[in-house]
């Protein structure tokens, strides 16, 4: 169990983009940052800030039940979003796909990122002895994007 919790946790940090966040720090949002978010996500709550080089800053913030992120130059351009989403959200053709090429797997995580009005998600399944993670398109186009072994 503890070495099935420690994978997902790794799975979950090259989704998020940990190593960035280890170097990201928080910060107070300028207004115009702040004012782009209220625009965009008029509803979003638990606001928190963080840049790297403060000339992109990324805002967390929930929507709902919904962990969003989302991307801003330092003009306040929106430049793409994530969000954890459930498995009964993804695009009926990425959600039949998956099931017919990895039926003995299992999915535990999916990751809908937008940039530049494009859709891509991130789809972590869990088989016997693997973690794979597969990018699909919303048609379901689906590659692998990366295969981990469990230990």
């Amino acid at each position: 169990m503890k070495k099935m919790f420690l994978m997902l946790c790794v799975v979950a940090a090259l989704l998020s983009g940990t190593t960035v966040w280890a170097h990201s720090t928080e910060t107070e949002a300028s207004s115009k940052l702040k004012a782009a978010l209220s625009q965009t996500f008029s509803t979003a709550t638990h606001v928190r800030w963080y840049t790297e080089d403060n000339k992109f800053f990324t805002a967390k913030f929930m929507m709902g039940e919904t962990v969003v992120s989302a991307y801003f130059d330092a003009d306040g351009n929106l430049l793409s979003t994530r969000r954890y989403i459930s498995e009964e959200q993804l695009p009926l053709a990425v959600a039949t796909k998956v099931q017919k090429r990895y039926p003995n797997h299992k999915i535990r995580s999916t990751v809908e990122f937008d940039a530049s009005n494009v859709t891509t998600y991130y789809v972590t399944l869990e088989g016997e002895d693997t973690w794979i993670v597969l990018k699909s398109d919303s048609n379901g186009q689906l590659s692998v994007h990366q295969r981990l072994k469990k230990a």
